[in-house]
């Protein structure tokens, strides 16, 4: 770590004052209040840093986010630098003339009884706990004198008590469980980064190199406490560090767009920094039991969705620096005064946050009334979030949330579904300009009947309906768009006829792992077909068309796809209802099939097949399909419907 400044401590730590500016410490110039002061920096050993000292963090201050790699990465270099050094038959006193070893800088601002950290705190908490398992390690190979100088280091006991070095009050629990060598219990609640703490530790603990566990450990410990360094740089107060905290990791040179957004923010409110910062750090939690990224991609929706122009160079700047964003553009997000700040954090950000963290658990699996959620995550139509997060509001009911997106998701599925039986692509750039269109309208829709009544004229301008479907069928380029329509085709009809919903099965994300893959009728044999099909062009134009294909399990098609149809129809009386309505069995003793057929207009399209299946057959089967999606996709039933005109008051008649 810090290789390039490795050369200018190969000597004596140096006790004069150094420019934080110069080319060794690669930290950038360091903006002040007075640009006639200097920054100084001195350095400090490990030891002198941990021992009669306590650190806080600013609210500021990123989570503690270190990954295994970094941790490892820390463990592999001070181990390969002592290491070259030390030898068997060295004394302990021999140390003192190994070279030393540079860990960077780091800024802190004076306070009473405490130096608050304003940049370092993830290798401090990460020495932390180095220190608390070389303790242990020592204990074990019964060097109670080392360890108890660790112990010293590590906190301080008053009353019975231990405050750590590093104190944040939320991880003391977790440090005193792991200096006492037992493991912390986590759970959803607890804080992401002592979630995360905890994890590195278990990880410090296996990966500690093998080489340092057994004679070696002693002077592996006196070098890490006597030669390597860090250098501080002490800021006037807290105004002042955030200066310098900012100019070192602005434009996310070291921190992520996420943290510099939370710093920004609590820079700008005017007081409840604590308060403000409890809430960030719990909402940001919350959204990351879902995924590690879910935090970042929320603050993104909710800026492109809430507001930023839909317009691409907004949305690549969004993408890439959020936080440079919100900076330059706080009027536009309503960040004008103090009070601003604080509002946007507790009554935009949280409940939005919420709602978002309901979309994402909706996307992975069918949520009841929000499947259309689903539907569209499966299909990888991730632009359904921004535009559910345009309709919706911070102050929504639950009621308007969940209706709102309802119908913000059925209108892009049915979208989707349109398009996909009427073009090659469901990636075109028409798409992306006809869904960011609706972004803006949608933020003025406050109400559910408005986003009903915009989306319904949206869904009256469409150009085309499914009447692609009379000739749809299934090419080298749309295998995952036929295998949709099959699914969701089976999975309506069978929870039309009270069955369970198999749909996430059917798309491959069930609880259940069994592939499902698409079934021709027709076996891949011309010869069969020859005196009907003509040419074996034609065979193959036919026998992928969207009517003579089904949805099987993955083993059941293999097992008989080369039968003749007349040995497939038997096997398809144990499949799925759409699979099953082929065979005349279907449609004896099975009310609840005969009811769903009279009962939607079906009955000229349902018919049985049950020795041959020709052109003709396929041609009416094709028009089935093409009326069940209809009936999906409908408009009226996903209350996407314009209503009726109103009928002339007589009054207002004008004879000629």
């Amino acid at each position: 770590m810090a290789a390039a400044l490795e050369s200018a401590l190969s000597g004596p730590v140096p006790s004069r004052p150094v420019l934080a500016g110069a080319r060794d410490y690669d930290q950038g110039a360091m903006l002040t209040r007075d640009r006639q002061d200097r920054i100084d920096g001195r350095g400090h050993t490990v030891r002198e840093l941990f021992t009669g000292r306590r650190y806080g963090l600013e609210h500021y201050q990123r989570e503690y986010d270190w990954s295994r790699t970094h941790v490892g990465d820390l463990l592999q270099d001070l181990s390969t630098r002592f290491l070259e050094q030390w030898r068997a038959d060295h004394d302990r006193e021999d140390v003192a003339v190994y070279r030393p070893y540079f860990l960077g800088p780091f800024v802190t601002y004076p306070a009473p009884g405490v130096s608050f950290l304003v940049d370092g705190q993830q290798r401090f908490t990460t020495l932390l706990l180095l220190l608390i398992h070389l303790r242990h390690r020592l204990t074990d190979q019964e060097d109670h004198a080392g360890a108890a100088v660790l112990d010293n280091m590590i906190c301080t006991v008053q009353y019975g008590v231990p405050t750590f070095t590093v104190h944040v009050d939320e991880r003391e629990p977790a440090l005193r469980a792991l200096r006492a060598g037992r493991d912390f219990p986590v759970t959803e609640l607890t804080p992401l980064a002592v979630r995360t703490m905890c994890q590195r530790y278990r990880e410090l603990v296996e990966d500690f190199p093998a080489a340092l566990r057994e004679e070696a450990l002693p002077f592996f410990v006196d070098w890490l406490l006597e030669r390597v360094f860090l250098v501080e740089i002490t800021a006037r107060d807290r105004d002042h560090g955030w200066e310098i905290f900012e100019s070192m990791n602005d434009r996310g040179a070291r921190l992520t767009p996420l943290d510099l957004l939370k710093s920004f923010l609590l820079s700008r409110a005017d007081k409840d920094h604590s308060a403000l910062n409890a809430i960030w750090r719990r909402t940001m939690s919350q959204l990351a039991v879902t995924d590690d990224q879910a935090p970042g991609d929320f603050v993104k929706t909710m800026l492109l969705a809430r507001y930023a122009a839909a317009d691409p160079a907004t949305g690549e700047r969004i993408a890439t620096a959020f936080h440079e964003w919100v900076r330059q553009n706080t009027n536009l997000v309503g960040l004008v005064r103090p009070r601003d700040y604080r509002v946007f954090i507790r009554d935009t950000v949280r409940p939005l946050a919420d709602r978002y963290r309901a979309l994402v658990e909706a996307c992975s699996a069918p949520v009841k009334g929000l499947e259309p959620v689903f539907y569209n995550a499966a299909n990888g139509f991730t632009h359904q979030l921004t535009l559910i997060m345009a309709a919706i509001g911070p102050n929504d009911s639950d009621t308007a949330f969940r209706e709102k997106t309802r119908l913000v998701a059925a209108f892009c599925d049915l979208l989707l579904a349109r398009r996909m039986v009427n073009y090659a692509s469901l990636q075109s750039g028409d798409l992306a300009r006809q869904v960011g269109a609706l972004v803006e309208p949608l933020r003025a829709a406050q109400s559910v009947e408005a986003v009903r009544a915009l989306l319904a004229a949206e869904v009256c301008g469409l150009e085309h309906d499914f009447g692609g479907l009379d000739t749809f069928g299934l090419r080298s380029d749309n295998r995952k768009q036929v295998r949709y329509l099959l699914a969701r085709m089976t999975a309506w009809l069978e929870t039309q006829c009270g069955q369970p919903d198999l749909i996430a099965d059917y798309l491959g994300y069930g609880p259940s792992g069994r592939p499902y893959e698409i079934e021709h009728i027709w076996a891949d044999h011309f010869g069969p077909y020859a005196d009907e099909a003509g040419t074996p062009e034609r065979f193959r134009v036919v026998r992928n068309r969207l009517g003579a294909l089904l949805l099987l399990p993955k083993e059941i098609n293999a097992a008989f796809r080369d039968d003749p149809y007349s040995l497939k129809a038997e096997h398809y009386r144990a499949q799925n209802l759409l699979a099953r309505s082929l065979h005349p069995l279907c449609y004896e003793r099975n009310p609840s099939f005969r009811r769903f057929v009279v009962r939607n207009g079906f009955a000229d399209h349902f018919r049985a097949y049950p020795h041959t299946f020709g052109i003709t057959s396929i041609t009416e089967r094709q028009r089935l399909y093409r009326a069940l999606c209809e009936r999906i996709w409908d408009p009226a039933r996903l209350g996407l419907a314009a209503p009726a005109p109103a009928a002339a008051d007589a009054s207002e008649v004008r004879t000629a």
